[in-house]
């Protein structure tokens, strides 16, 4: 049973990065949200540009900008007040995983244990990783990728999910939205004024 579970949520987990690749470029004011349910845990998956979250897409160079990077994954890392699933479903964060390639992962509470990683692994030279580097910053654009998995006691009574980021990033206009259910799939766009995903 649980190894069926595991496959089903690795099916899951590829659906929903067919359809992130599926949605396209980069957008300003926009983001983009997978959502998959499988019997008690929901599984979200947000991919945004780094400029609907904070105020600039490069590696932070100021104690602001860092203090700035703090501050919002501080709010992300409690997502039970921003995706506010049906109170009856009784779902609690179990898991957050915050990612940018602008970023450093401790200013995200990430453990810096693959950048550490990376600079020991012998397939990846030195002057690749500096020009990788100086490519993301010179490009303009950062992402944030995001994932929030959440545990319900009672997954019958799972019927929507309002999200407030709208009010904690207001340089954010729309999220885009696909989401796996048992019973099938929908895709939606929210904005500030339509926040709730009903199924």
């Amino acid at each position: 049973m649980k190894k069926a579970f595991i496959l089903s949520m690795a099916l899951v987990t590829a659906l929903l990065y067919s359809l992130a690749l599926a949605h396209g470029a980069h957008e300003h004011g926009v983001a983009k949200m997978n959502i998959a349910i499988e019997g008690a845990k929901v599984e979200i998956a947000l991919e945004s540009p780094l400029v609907n979250a904070i105020s600039f897409e490069h590696a932070p160079t100021t104690d602001a900008q860092r203090a700035e990077v703090r501050a919002m994954a501080a709010k992300l890392r409690k997502p039970e007040e921003i995706f506010l699933l049906t109170k009856a479903a009784q779902c609690r964060p179990v898991e957050v995983s915050l990612a940018s390639e602008n970023l450093p992962p401790e200013l995200l509470g990430e453990a810096a244990a693959a950048t550490e990683s990376d600079r020991h692994d012998p397939d990846v030279k030195s002057d690749d990783k500096a020009m990788t580097g100086a490519h993301d910053e010179h490009d303009g654009h950062g992402d944030l990728d995001a994932s929030f998995t959440f545990a319900c006691a009672r997954p019958e009574a799972l019927k929507s999910l309002d999200v407030q980021l709208f009010k904690i990033w207001p340089a954010l206009h729309e999220v885009e939205v696909q989401l796996v259910t048992p019973s099938g799939q929908k895709g939606a766009e929210l904005t500030s004024k339509k926040h709730t995903l009903a199924w």
